[in-house]
């Protein structure tokens, strides 16, 4: 489990979405700062502990339809794809295995959430509860990073159904164009489907999530060894760390790469940056700058 299988169809599924489906990742490296909207435990967690962003797999975040989605898509454009002995073998296929409930879970797929609003009221309702806040990722140093996975990939989330299917007919044609020159087995084939649209279906959201505007940056580790567990609500929910700091060979320092912190709306602010100001001084956490949420709400 955990194991993708690594192949030449894989290999170019995955140079296809870097190309044409997710943004560039030199894009979001040369663009606006991203947020992350979390409590002020994991902030605390983050800042002083472990300088590590906890990423939860994805069947275990809060869309129950999470990944599966796209499949809902899949049955909508594949009618427009022209006929074939591939297409044929694709409606197989896929009718095989999207009807086995958690398919995906053997890509153990883990995802981080950011977006680029620093103070959205959804968000605060959604993950800031009474006591969040959200942080300013340098996504240049962040992204830049190497990271222990067989595939990385960063994009924007797409909660228009017509885009949804236009990319999803898309990422079909150039498969079964694949498949047709290279003459794959059906079990390569199967292997291909499962990759291709357990990692597209992370960027493929219900509309009805559309206010949420995320970035996904999405993990396949190589190995289980890097898996950690965490207990919420009775519930073992099992994640990886990622580091947020860049490291500095000539002092050993850890050096985050936090430029920002909001704190989210609340009725007693004043203590509550009070404190943050004064954690930020004793633990020497300079270049850090410390906001407040504008928005009108009070918990």
């Amino acid at each position: 489990m955990g194991k993708v299988i690594i192949d030449e169809t894989t290999q170019e599924m995955a140079n296809f979405f870097l190309e044409h489906v997710f943004d560039n990742l030199s894009k979001i490296m040369n663009g606006p700062m991203l947020y992350h909207y979390t409590s002020m435990e994991a902030l605390n967690n983050i800042l002083d502990r472990e300088k590590c962003i906890w990423v939860t797999r994805v069947d275990f975040m809060n869309d129950y339809k999470e990944i599966s989605y796209v499949n809902e898509i899949v049955k909508k454009v594949i009618v427009d794809v022209e006929d074939s002995k591939e297409k044929e073998t694709f409606i197989s296929l896929y009718k095989d295995f999207a009807s086995t409930e958690g398919y995906y879970k053997d890509l153990n797929i883990f995802a981080f959430s950011l977006t680029e609003n620093p103070d959205s009221l959804v968000l605060w309702n959604n993950y800031g509860m009474n006591e969040g806040c959200n942080i300013g990722i340098d996504g240049k140093k962040f992204f830049g990073q190497s990271f222990n996975s067989q595939f990385t990939f960063v994009g924007r989330v797409i909660y228009s159904e017509e885009k949804q299917k236009a990319i999803v007919k898309k990422v079909i044609e150039k498969l079964l164009h694949l498949v047709r020159d290279s003459q794959l087995s059906e079990e390569r084939f199967s292997h291909a489907l499962l990759f291709t649209f357990s990692t597209l279906g992370c960027f493929i959201k219900h509309p009805a999530f559309a206010s949420e505007e995320e970035y996904r940056f999405i993990y396949i580790p190589k190995s289980n060894e890097s898996i950690h567990f965490r207990v919420s609500r009775g519930a073992f929910i099992p994640f990886i760390k990622v580091p947020v700091y860049e490291y500095d060979e000539q002092s050993g320092e850890k050096r985050l790469l936090i430029r920002e912190i909001t704190i989210g709306p609340r009725t007693k602010l004043d203590i509550v940056r009070s404190g943050l100001e004064f954690y930020l001084t004793v633990k020497k956490l300079e270049g850090i700058e410390l906001r407040t949420s504008n928005a009108p709400l009070r918990f």
